[in-house]
């Protein structure tokens, strides 16, 4: 059976505040290329992955302000870990970024201290596994 192109690789799609900003803490975090993009989506590609973050339309974003912290949403349906090689620089382009990569790994990992969880500048909750 053939498939299409696009369903023989993972990929996932994001929905962002300020996709911009948000596409550009994905590529610095995991070394991606950016494949294509205009003022509403970009979309990139790292080791066979392909992230797509798109605009939320701006009459369907919630009212924010500035001054409000950024709240970690860490009951989302779904959280997507990405591979790491150097865990160090991942949390400098993180933290550069406006996001941030925990110093410990979650209670629940166990003995596992080559996983880690983070957050995008907008909260959302992603996990990182560090190559060995």
């Amino acid at each position: 059976m053939n498939f299409p192109r696009f369903l023989m690789t993972a990929s996932a799609v994001l929905f962002a505040r300020d996709q911009k900003n948000v596409a550009a803490f994905y590529a610095a975090l995991l070394g991606a290329e950016t494949n294509a993009g205009d003022a509403t989506y970009t979309s990139l590609t790292c080791a066979g992955f392909e992230l797509t973050v798109f605009q939320i339309p701006r009459h369907l974003l919630p009212t924010a302000t500035s001054a409000e912290p950024v709240q970690r949403r860490e009951r989302g349906a779904i959280r997507l870990d990405y591979p790491v090689a150097d865990l160090p620089r991942a949390r400098r382009e993180a933290s550069r970024l406006g996001g941030s990569i925990d110093e410990q790994p979650p209670p629940w990992a166990g003995g596992d201290t080559s996983f880690f969880l983070g957050q995008d500048p907008e909260g959302n909750v992603f996990g990182v596994k560090v190559l060995p």
